[in-house]
């Protein structure tokens, strides 16, 4: 369909094609359109993770780490994921991991109360969002505890009260697994949870 399109096909449909493989794993096709992107797009740090995503859920790492390196090489830089969440007029903002927030010890019991409701109803994380060299499923766990979609809502559970919806604003996309937890979080607490992100 791409190759019959009467325009050259732009940047975003070179993604939604590789995003599509990344879904139905077809790793060659991938691969192929990555690298057609990455000549299409040279400076979109997303084209380069997009195409490492491929590679590493292939278990490639060599592949991986070719990319990565291709990316320090062109001086192309990752733009981290951002989460934010208004509360009493004030902006707060999370990246994966952040310990930086005054309340996150607060923050970090709320997200492992989350994490037990969440175990508790049944859910099990989705590791394959994973696309680290690591073998063990516990610790691939860790990560995906701590998006900052997560860290957010978990602010959010502990700064207003009960019944008021909360509402993040993501600059990249959301991981399967965090929209899967969201929606389960949202049921368990009762909350109406809406998370736009870059899409």
């Amino acid at each position: 369909m791409i190759q019959m399109m009467p325009m050259k096909p732009d940047s975003s449909v070179g993604k939604a094609l590789v995003g599509a493989c990344r879904t139905h794993r077809n790793f060659k096709l991938g691969r192929k359109a990555g690298y057609m992107l990455i000549e299409a797009a040279p400076n979109d740090h997303a084209v380069y993770v997009l195409l490492s995503n491929i590679y590493a859920l292939d278990g490639n790492w060599k592949g991986v780490h070719k990319v990565r390196k291709l990316m320090v090489d062109r001086g192309v830089q990752k733009v981290p994921g951002r989460s934010s969440i208004e509360t009493d007029g004030v902006i707060h903002e999370f990246i994966s991991g952040d310990k930086s927030h005054s309340r996150k010890e607060d923050i970090y019991k709320m997200i492992s109360e989350m994490c037990q409701q969440l175990k508790t109803a049944g859910y099990v994380p989705d590791t394959s969002q994973v696309l680290l060299d690591i073998d063990d499923e516990d610790v691939k766990e860790s990560p995906l505890a701590l998006h900052s979609e997560k860290l957010a809502i978990a602010f959010g559970f502990i700064s207003t009260t009960t019944g008021t919806p909360i509402r993040i604003v993501k600059n990249l996309w959301v991981c399967g697994d965090c929209h899967n937890a969201i929606k389960l979080l949202s049921k368990i607490y009762g909350r109406c949870i809406i998370v736009r992100d870059a899409n």
